[in-house]
């Protein structure tokens, strides 16, 4: 085996199954695992499912609130100017009685994969639920296990306004078969889309919409094509009132022309391949996608630069003209 390869072979064992026990030659005690799997827990939450940025509050200066992570965001998303109307709120993730101190680690998983509430009721699929219902149980068991350790916040979140509503049965996963596949002799793409599509959201935030109601929210016929609109007709200066998710395929009108430098960049530093700034998306060192290890950033990289083409010209204005 040469060099390079213990070396990728040691790193995918460190971020995939050493929170298990599952790398080196010794087995872990009950408390090391538990301890390495909360920081894996830690990693998925707050930089590849990207928990921290719907369910943790901002200052007015838009920095997170750490004194409140995780505790949950009234008025996440607003869709009507009247009041009593038009607010989506996110639930409070914290071990406190008005979070998730009363729900076994089986009722959080049943919510976060299959969007549905320990009472049987179905979560407003806002919540990317029909994504990571593909995560690996492990990476699952890791994301509840961090979740228990974070401080408690008392924060009883109201019910989200008029029109939103939890659909009558949560909107079916998405079958992995219909998510673009890297050839298997190319493990950094392999990984990389289980990062981008399975424990992250990725293939939800650049994928087109469906009309609520349907199978699922996102158009899986034509994944990664972008045109998601994240601001649908609510003006929030300096932005403008439509904000569209890009283009990831490989055609002329996507990412046909970048490297995986150029993906790299624009997830970790925030900038396009000619060095303008991304908007909206979580990039950049300030932003979630930001902190992502090289590695993963590379992988997830090599990923979208497989994704077959799809023609579908988007819209990438960031500022208010």
């Amino acid at each position: 085996m040469t060099r390079m390869a213990r070396i990728r072979l040691l790193s995918s064992c460190l971020l995939g199954l050493a929170f298990l026990g599952g790398c080196g030659h010794g087995a872990s005690s009950p408390s090391e695992k538990a301890q390495s799997s909360a920081t894996r827990g830690q990693y998925l939450v707050d930089h590849v499912s990207l928990c921290n940025d719907c369910h943790t509050p901002h200052n007015p200066d838009g920095s997170f609130d750490r004194t409140r992570y995780l505790a949950g965001v009234e008025c996440f998303i607003d869709v009507d100017p009247d009041p009593g109307k038009g607010c989506l709120n996110t639930r409070n993730l914290t071990p406190d009685g008005t979070g998730l101190k009363n729900r076994t680690d089986a009722q959080i998983k049943e919510m976060f994969q299959n969007g549905v509430t320990p009472t049987g009721k179905a979560l407003i699929p806002v919540m990317p639920y029909w994504v990571y219902h593909n995560m690996t149980a492990q990476d699952a068991d890791a994301v509840v296990a961090y979740l228990r350790t974070v401080p408690a916040v008392s924060h009883a979140v109201p019910p989200s306004e008029p029109p939103w509503a939890a659909p009558p049965h949560p909107p079916a996963p998405i079958d992995p078969v219909t998510i673009p596949s890297p050839s298997q002799d190319d493990p950094s793409a392999v990984r990389g889309r289980y990062l981008a599509t399975m424990a992250g959201v990725c293939l939800d935030c650049h994928t087109p919409s469906l009309p609520p109601g349907g199978a699922r929210p996102i158009d899986m016929s034509r994944p990664f094509a972008g045109g998601r609109d994240f601001q649908p007709g609510r003006p929030s200066p300096p932005f403008p009132p439509h904000l569209y998710s890009a283009n990831l395929t490989q055609d002329a009108t996507g990412l046909a022309d970048w490297s995986a430098d150029d993906v790299v960049r624009a997830m970790k530093r925030g900038v396009d391949r000619h060095g303008a700034r991304i908007c909206l998306m979580p990039s950049g060192p300030a932003g979630a996608l930001g902190q992502l290890t090289d590695e993963d950033a590379t992988d997830i990289a090599h990923y979208i630069l497989t994704i077959p083409a799809i023609a579908n010209k988007v819209s990438r204005e960031c500022v208010a003209q």
